[in-house]
């Protein structure tokens, strides 16, 4: 299986999306509970109530597994348009699909300000390729703004945002100066709705709360973070030793992906209900690296079982999903 995303073939998209089915079919069957949870904005609370009036507990899951594949697609392009690797591949996608599957991430507040984040990634890479990027860095900040305005915790992202803007721009305070008006322009148009209307009560912000959160896991699942968390390790060793045959663009943007997995860990300690979903934001940057540990090593047993051992952890946390 590994062989085969390791090829550049774009018939992977499609082997792709037949590996993500395998993996999140639970979803299509007893989707992952979908509920408002703490953090999420009342903007959220009220597209989320509007959504849920009309759809299905199925096509919720659909949805979640359409936003997960589209995710894995676009970081594959991702590693492939920024030359990640020596050569293209499909490594990135199946590992974030693998990862994601084992704890059946659902449709969430989550789910989508990732998304956005994703989004702001596109960008914020391809900065270096715009004589004149101040529209694309207006859009940098409105994205990061709406994600903030869907999951209040994702201002954490700002640094990532700033920093990529001083890694791929040089400094010129008016471009910084633009960033931030984009930031708060979601909340301007917010406040300037709510004030016309007389409606400042809907203007409920969630309040900051630093906990460590202590997650409910299964055995199974225990297991999965453990090996999760040592091939993205072994990815990181690999990357770095690999680092002086990239390109400087390249080397940049494994930099940015290594700031981004940094905060994304601080994500769940400001959140009131210990909700594993949370870690969903390390997922995506943390699928790179497990992308490097599958492809720079010569002898692939280790690599072939870890895979398969997930591969098998996600079909057992399935079949307990499903019947338990």
């Amino acid at each position: 299986m590994i062989g085969s995303f390791k090829a550049n073939n774009p018939r992977n998209n499609f082997l792709l999306l037949i590996y993500g089915l395998a993996l999140n079919w639970p979803l299509f069957f007893k989707p992952a509970p979908t509920t408002i949870n703490s953090n999420d904005t009342f903007l959220f609370q009220y597209l989320f109530g509007i959504f849920n009036r009309y759809v299905n507990d199925a096509i919720i899951g659909g949805v979640a597994f359409f936003i997960l594949f589209l995710q894995a697609v676009i970081l594959n392009k991702i590693s492939t348009d920024q030359k990640l690797f020596q050569r293209n591949n499909y490594l990135t996608g199946m590992s974030y699909l693998l990862i994601t599957s084992i704890f059946h991430i659902g449709f969430s507040s989550t789910l989508v300000s990732l998304s956005l984040f994703i989004w702001i990634l596109t960008i914020l890479f391809n900065l270096s390729n715009h004589g004149n990027p101040k529209k694309n860095i207006f859009n940098l900040g409105l994205l990061t703004g709406f994600s903030i305005l869907i999951f209040f915790p994702m201002f954490l992202f700002v640094f990532v945002v700033l920093f990529g803007l001083l890694i791929f721009r040089p400094f010129r305070i008016q471009e910084w100066f633009i960033v931030i008006l984009g930031i708060i322009t979601p909340f301007y148009f917010l406040f300037s709705f709510a004030f016309l209307l007389d409606k400042f009560e809907i203007l409920q912000f969630p309040s900051l709360h630093f906990l460590f959160p202590k997650f409910r896991l299964s055995n199974f699942e225990i297991v999965s973070v453990f090996l999760t968390l040592l091939l993205t390790i072994i990815g990181f060793l690999f990357t770095q030793s690999n680092m002086r045959k990239l390109l400087v663009q390249s080397r940049n943007c494994w930099t940015i992906i290594s700031t981004f997995l940094f905060f994304a860990l601080f994500i769940p300690l400001f959140n009131k209900t210990p909700e594993f979903q949370y870690t969903i934001f390390s997922f995506a940057p943390a699928s790179i690296f497990v992308a490097s540990t599958f492809y720079y090593p010569e002898k692939k047993w280790f690599l072939n079982l870890s895979h398969w051992i997930l591969f098998a952890l996600s079909l057992i946390n399935g079949y307990f999903f499903i019947f338990h």
